[in-house]
């Protein structure tokens, strides 16, 4: 980014309406193709899994763009306890090296 921008890191979560942009998102970052099953699961993963979108302080153009995601899932292990699996984590490339995936 450079050039002395301020940015702010947003995360939202996944619904009807943005879906779309997590398929599209995961088409260029993965090598993995999913199906429909993981999107029906991303929607009903509630907090589970996020699309991160950048602010820049100077410019409205970015503030609707979506420069990476995040899609965990809850896992039960023996003996009850609970852990959370991150299953996709990514940021396009123009944008990492910000602390965006940290």
């Amino acid at each position: 980014m450079g050039g002395g921008r301020e940015f702010a890191i947003s995360l939202d979560g996944v619904r009807d309406k943005n879906v779309m942009q997590l398929k599209k998102l995961n088409t260029v970052l993965f090598p993995v193709r999913y199906n429909d099953k993981y999107y029906a699961d991303a929607l009903a993963s509630g907090d589970f899994t996020k699309l991160v979108t950048l602010l820049l302080s100077n410019s409205a153009y970015y503030s609707d763009i979506f420069v990476g995601s995040i899609a965990c899932r809850l896992e039960k292990k023996e003996g009850g306890a609970i852990r959370v699996y991150i299953m996709t984590l990514g940021v396009l490339a123009p944008y990492r090296g910000l602390g965006i995936g940290e």
